[in-house]
């Protein structure tokens, strides 16, 4: 008997080499075209065609082409990206052309030596818990072959790229003036944000990490501190408005602040909620996930909006988008979307609505941060994460959820919530949370308070 195909957040994924073969790859390939088109599968769109991108890891044009030329032989016209794309990118395709789903070869922001498959589903977005559990339940009994497919190499990011330059005020963010760094970390992204910016205005920007290096240039492919050294290294160096970040697959972003301080993406979500609600831009509430700070909390309060929390993962919020109640929500992890364009995370967009806040509002960046800081309060927020076998972080979890400490670093625990994982609230003042990684052995600590120094001695 074989091992059951087990999808994490969002999709499955595994180590090169080992958990990844091209034989494994192809059983999961199997098993999505098997429910693709089963007859339960209600879903609507053309369910014969697929588009499917890559991105710049080890393998991945290869293991692309493998399941292109395997989803041609059951029957599909597989659009293939003649080029390397970010996630999103397929994402839009699904949606824009009517489609069923969407495949993407990737393991998003996880370390160069895992690669991986996402599905896209209808609606422009990740494919639901349901349907993953549909796809995993067809393992091991692959479609019959039938005739008519093919494999169309196609464009798939020009397109894309021009709806994502059309969904943001480019005239406004061209005429800003601003020097950006676009950090794309060796990943999907590539010079495509230098691209849609152009060179008809004042705004110009330089693209670091652009080329496909299949091993990140040594470095976890995540736009968080620890791994944006050659960013910060620039930033010493020469003078930037502000430097941008996007992950492997390119559905993230991180920014620094011009003297190379990490702005979280709490704070990036809160600045776009404000910046795109007070221009009409979005209606409806902010839905954040249950690592995400409080300062939504206190942004939704101010608009006058509800807030929506969600467990972790941006299908979660994708849920809420497509039902009408959001109109933006992100996650910790710098996954951000808007609703007028699609349900799914994109770090090349919103890189773009981040220069579209600077441009309308008239400040700088850190003009910006200091305004947020004056109307809500500073808060500081951090994250730890722990790799040691998985049952040992269960066992330390499950020992943690049946006795919640009363007391931690000498405050009183007001409430503790299981949405995701354990959360020890501490009142409007800050949180503690514990959550296993869905697709590593990691167990990932996360911390806000008001006080900087709480927050370091609770991750302590």
């Amino acid at each position: 008997m074989r091992d059951e195909i087990v999808f994490g957040t969002d999709g499955w994924r595994g180590r090169i080499a080992r958990e990844l073969t091209f034989e494994s790859t192809a059983r999961v390939i199997d098993a999505m075209a098997t429910w693709h088109v089963a007859p339960e599968n209600s879903d609507p769109g053309d369910p014969w065609t697929l588009p499917l991108v890559y991105d710049t890891r080890f393998l991945s044009p290869e293991l692309a082409r493998q399941s292109a030329e395997q989803l041609a032989r059951k029957g599909f016209r597989v659009l293939l990206s003649d080029r390397p794309a970010p996630t999103p990118c397929v994402s839009w395709h699904v949606k824009s052309r009517g489609l069923r789903g969407g495949l993407a070869i990737t393991a998003s922001h996880n370390p160069f030596e895992w690669n991986g498959v996402k599905v896209k589903a209808h609606f422009g977005g990740s494919a639901p818990p349901a349907t993953y559990a549909a796809i995993a339940a067809s393992a091991d009994r692959p479609l019959p072959d039938r005739p008519g497919g093919d494999v169309a190499l196609t464009d798939l990011v020009g397109p894309w790229a021009e709806a994502v330059g059309q969904a943001v005020d480019l005239a406004a963010i061209r005429a800003a003036g601003l020097k950006v760094l676009f950090d794309a970390m060796h990943g999907a992204s590539g010079t495509l944000f230098e691209e849609i910016v152009g060179t008809t205005g004042s705004t110009r920007v330089t693209s670091l990490r652009s080329r496909r290096d299949p091993l990140f240039g040594g470095v976890h492919p995540e736009p968080i501190p620890e791994h944006l050294g050659a960013s910060l290294e620039r930033l010493r160096t020469e003078r930037y408005d502000i430097a941008l970040a996007s992950d492997g697959d390119g559905d993230r972003l991180g920014v620094l602040a011009p003297d190379g301080t990490f702005v979280t993406p709490h704070r990036i979500l809160a600045l776009l909620a404000e910046s795109l609600a007070e221009r009409g831009r979005i209606g409806g509430g902010i839905a954040k996930t249950f690592s995400t700070s409080l300062l939504l909390d206190r942004v939704a309060a101010r608009l006058s909006v509800p807030l929506h929390v969600t467990p972790i993962g941006f299908k979660y919020i994708a849920e809420k988008m497509i039902a009408g109640e959001v109109g933006i929500g992100g996650e910790e992890s710098g996954g951000l979307g808007v609703a007028f364009f699609l349900p799914e995370r994109d770090g090349v967009l919103s890189a773009l609505l981040v220069l579209e806040a600077i441009a309308h509002s008239g400040l700088t960046f850190d003009q910006l941060l200091a305004r947020q800081d004056a109307t809500y309060g500073a808060l500081a927020y951090g994250r730890r994460d722990l790799r040691l076998p998985m049952p040992v972080l269960r066992s330390f979890l499950d020992g943690l959820s049946a006795s919640p400490p009363a007391v931690r670093s000498g405050e009183k625990v007001t409430g503790v919530s299981r949405l995701d994982g354990l959360k020890l609230e501490f009142g409007t003042r800050g949180w503690l949370l514990h959550r296993l990684s869905g697709t590593e052995p990691i167990i990932r600590i996360y911390a806000e308070h008001e006080d900087p120094q709480t927050v370091s001695r609770r991750l302590d």
